[in-house]
């Protein structure tokens, strides 16, 4: 895995996720970031915490070391390119001072210069409340990272402006449903961008089975298990703000 982000302004089509823990990103959206990957897209990843609170407790310190290696483990079998964890603490992000969540998110979009960005939407799929926090400041920093005025700290004073294309809300879903525990919202397909994710079920299951130390809603062989997802996955385009057209891809219509 690569560990540095690629020179602003340079290399494919470029897709950043923004999450809170480590599994979110394969149980929410595998099959989605498998799929750009293996298509050639730059598929980057922020997690903001080392998820310290697993769901079966011990030490918080051993908890998140352990999960730290399993998202590692993760990132490379979904083909993930770029990988940064904030190290804020697990269950503590809505008691984070906003700009404090925000300044290094704004850096990250300066610096690794998506075209697409994908976070949670306020109902967090889960209702997590640290997927709530993390969306929100994502939001926010969206709009701020192409904003010349707003500087997002004296060691990011060299990035320049910059504004993604699109943003993206996970949205709720069978698949999230199947996979992300107490899954909340009303699922509807009317304005989505669906993916079909049916060709990386399988890789989808194999990065699921990486967080061992999480509870496994599909712990048996990834080929059998892949069989059982369900093969959509949806997402709302928050921004630009316009009448919901329903889509296959994140990138549809961009340059």
């Amino acid at each position: 895995m690569v560990e540095s982000w690629t020179k602003p302004g340079v290399g494919p089509r470029k897709l950043l996720a923004v999450l809170a823990h480590p599994d979110d990103e394969s149980f929410a959206i595998g099959g989605t970031l498998a799929r750009y990957a293996a298509t050639g897209v730059h598929v980057a990843l922020v997690t903001a915490t080392r998820g310290e609170a697993g769901d079966r407790g011990g030490d918080p310190v051993l908890m998140g070391s352990a999960r730290e290696q399993e998202l590692r483990r993760a990132a490379r079998t979904l083909g993930v390119r770029t990988l940064r964890i904030l190290g804020y603490v697990d269950g503590h992000l809505t008691r984070t001072d906003r700009p404090m969540l925000v300044s290094p998110l704004v850096a990250v979009l300066r610096e690794f210069r998506p075209q697409v960005v994908v976070t949670f939407g306020p109902d967090g799929i889960s209702g997590h409340p640290d997927h709530v926090a993390i969306g929100e400041a994502t939001t926010e920093a969206f709009s701020l990272a192409g904003q010349a005025a707003y500087s997002p700290g004296p060691t990011s004073q060299d990035l320049k402006p910059h504004h993604p294309l699109r943003l993206y809300y996970i949205a709720p879903s069978p698949a999230t449903r199947q996979c992300c525990k107490k899954g909340r919202g009303g699922f509807s397909e009317a304005g989505s961008t669906i993916i079909d994710v049916t060709a990386f079920r399988e890789v989808k299951v194999r990065a699921m089975q990486c967080h061992a130390s999480q509870e496994q809603p599909f712990p048996g062989r990834p080929e059998e298990e892949a069989l059982r997802l369900h093969d959509r996955e949806y997402f709302r385009l928050v921004w630009p703000t316009m009448d919901p057209q329903p889509a296959s891809d994140l990138f549809e219509g961009l340059p």
